[in-house]
């Protein structure tokens, strides 16, 4: 078969698993569900390239779109009868870039010789960030909130630490770090844009509580803990595509 209708071929599966597996909103876990959606943009990222995880973005997020506009996402129902356009653009922006970012990483961190190195240093980039907004939050926060999120950020700091210890140093470090930076692009657009275009549809969101105790507990808090932690999972069967798979292509 020739390259160019295999490489056809393979995205328009991947593209097809995207639509499946957004469609059926994820697995539940308890008022949260883990979403696979990402696996595949990051398989097309990885194996295929920047263009091709673009489109896989995309896809995902022209899908995204279509179940807020049919209510089968309300909190993306919301968002569009604020500002259509806008709601349009988030989701295809933060799609595409779920799909394109991973793969420049990847490509150029295949490249680079600091790769454990520069890990390290975006997660404590990462750490610091999480650590301010968290005090900006504790200040005015009550009690259970401060407990949740401190929590929170303890969780997240002990296992970002522990994940590059373990995960960055082998050969690898490449496939993770392309993985992480899906769930990260897709969760950090969706709340850049909505606190600055959608605050009063973030204010209702949060019903009158901090609106920085809502982003951090409420957008990102357990629901982006678990996204990130499937993708660092899921990245060992990146690599087993991308290694033995890609070579057909």
């Amino acid at each position: 078969m020739d390259r160019k209708v295999k490489f056809l071929v393979f995205t328009s599966i991947l593209a097809a698993l995207v639509i499946v597996l957004q469609y059926l909103g994820g697995i539940p876990l308890g008022p949260f569900s883990i979403t696979l959606t990402l696996f595949p943009i990051v398989v097309g990222a990885v194996v295929l390239g920047p263009v091709p995880g673009l489109v896989l973005g995309l896809v995902f997020g022209v899908v995204v779109s279509i179940l807020s506009l049919t209510g089968k996402d309300p909190g993306g129902q919301m968002i569009f009868a604020a500002n259509p356009f806008l709601a349009w653009l988030l989701c295809l922006l933060k799609g595409a870039m779920a799909g394109y970012v991973p793969a420049v990483a990847f490509r150029g961190m295949k490249k680079f010789r600091y790769v454990n190195e520069t890990a390290y240093a975006l997660t404590g980039v990462f750490l610091f960030l999480a650590g301010v907004f968290a005090s900006r939050s504790l200040g005015t926060a009550g009690t259970g909130t401060k407990i949740a999120v401190t929590l929170i950020c303890a969780v997240l700091a002990g296992a970002l630490l522990f994940g590059m210890y373990k995960l960055f140093n082998g050969n690898n470090a490449a496939y993770y770090i392309a993985s992480i930076l899906a769930p990260i692009c897709n969760t950090g657009i969706f709340i850049i844009f909505v606190s600055i275009f959608f605050r009063p549809v973030l204010s209702a969101w949060s019903n009158g509580s901090d609106l920085v105790v809502y982003v951090l507990t409420g957008l990102v808090g357990l629901n982006f803990i678990v996204e990130f932690a499937v993708s660092i999972v899921l990245a060992p069967a990146v690599a087993a595509i991308h290694k033995y798979g890609g070579r057909y292509l």
